[in-house]
């Protein structure tokens, strides 16, 4: 990670924006079964429970010496050149380098010693869940829900049952699989993400949320938004995360619109600076937003309480100053921006503000300075104005602006004396 990402993630950590969530599926103080998920080795391999999209590890210990085993976590690419084969194994893909180091690979290596013992091989597994119903449909009952077993991206089988007083169960599953539960209500797809199961886990338990749809937008509010600001001297240019957090106060599922030519819905669009370049979602896939010169928008149907959209971009400055311009699309709370304010000048302009020093322990050679504006309304102008210190600071632009002055300055001296001798 370079300096500028690692300012960037110093300072969401600072404000308690933490841009990933941990997945609760697989929560155990075991440090060895944490990595086991951590270096995603869950989502190839099983053990004792056949093959997956790798091999079964139930018999890894009779083929391999546990230096070689080490060897395959931390660097499968110096085992395939030893052994002259990509993959070793016919009809599996090569293993990926995890940035996995070598305590970390003993540890993996010590969890798969100690869980084999406990393996009761072929074992099948169970998936049970429960409909939290919000919707006007008593419990749902009778209504499909679908379980999907995958292997990477592809579905290799599709389950149905019905849900009966709420509750729904999935029995006799196969443990090398991954899955997936999908309920469709109201032309909305309530489904999980894809999880897995652990060597030794037997049953997994599912919540599913149900709530009934409204196109109705006066619910759908903008309490704030953060404009977290830092400056890459090797680019020029200033690295923005923009944290937008917005609240459904309504009881129901916020669904958009669009019209007869769009397949995809409308949530809400929030604007973007023009100059942007680089734009990232580090929280959620691209493909869950429609970008445009000026904005970016929301797709996902947005459930009751509320919801975060994290964007990433840059903005390259001009040798000089640069001023860079945005107009809300939505009313806002507040809106607060951090910028560090000893290797950037920094003004707003056509919006009230007030301004104070933010201490960030983690950035103590760098002054940080907040500024909060209250009660943003659509159609509002935001314009930043930005100058670099570091065009002074840099020992050329130093030396290149002495050389400057000297040369005007013999210049005008000359020019000065011939005036003088007419």
């Amino acid at each position: 990670m370079d300096t500028n990402n690692f300012k960037y993630f110093l300072l969401l950590f600072f404000l308690n924006f933490s841009i990933f969530t941990p997945s609760n599926l697989y929560a155990e103080e075991d440090l060895g079964q944490k990595l086991f998920v951590e270096k995603r080795c869950v989502s190839c391999h099983v053990i004792g429970r056949g093959r997956f999209a790798g091999p079964d590890l139930y018999h890894i210990l009779d083929k391999y010496s546990d230096e070689e085993i080490i060897s395959w976590i931390i660097n499968p690419q110096s085992m395939y050149k030893k052994y002259s084969k990509t993959p070793i194994n016919d009809g599996y893909p090569p293993m990926p380098n995890l940035n996995v180091n070598r305590s970390e690979a003993k540890l993996l290596l010590s969890y798969i010693k100690e869980i084999k013992k406990e393996i009761k091989r072929n074992s099948k597994v169970r998936i049970s869940g429960k409909i939290n119903n919000f919707t006007t449909d008593k419990f749902l009952d009778n209504q499909e829900i679908e379980l999907m077993a995958l292997l990477a991206d592809k579905v290799l089988s599709n389950k149905k049952t019905l849900i009966k007083n709420g509750n729904f169960q999935f029995s006799d599953l196969p443990g090398n699989s991954a899955y997936k539960i999908i309920l469709m209500h109201d032309g909305i797809e309530y489904s999980t993400d894809k999880f897995y199961f652990l060597p030794t886990e037997n049953e997994k338990k599912i919540n599913l949320t149900v709530f009934d749809t409204t196109q109705d937008k006066k619910e759908i509010k903008t309490d704030s938004v953060h404009l977290i600001i830092t400056y890459d001297k090797g680019s020029k240019s200033i690295t923005v995360a923009e944290i937008i957090n917005i609240k459904n106060s309504s009881r129901n599922i916020f669904i958009g619109s669009n019209d007869f030519k769009e397949k995809i819905r409308k949530i809400n669009s929030y604007s973007l600076f023009p100059d942007a370049t680089s734009l990232g979602f580090p929280h959620r896939g691209e493909e869950t937003f429609v970008v445009s010169d000026n904005k970016v928008t929301d797709t996902l149907p947005m459930p009751p309480g509320n919801r975060r959209v994290v964007l990433t971009y840059s903005i390259k400055l001009n040798l000089l100053s640069t001023t860079i311009s945005k107009i809300f699309f939505n009313d806002i709370d507040s809106l607060t921006i951090i910028v560090p304010e000893n290797i950037l000048s920094f003004d707003i302009q056509g919006l009230e503000y007030t301004k104070k020093e933010t201490h960030i322990k983690e950035l103590v050679d760098e002054k940080y300075t907040t500024y909060s504006i209250k009660n943003i309304k659509k159609g509002d102008t935001l314009n930043l104005k930005f100058k670099k210190y570091d065009i002074f600071l840099n020992t050329k632009s130093v030396v290149g602006i002495i050389f400057l002055i000297f040369i005007l300055t013999a210049l005008g001296f000359t020019i000065f004396k011939k005036g003088v001798k007419k």
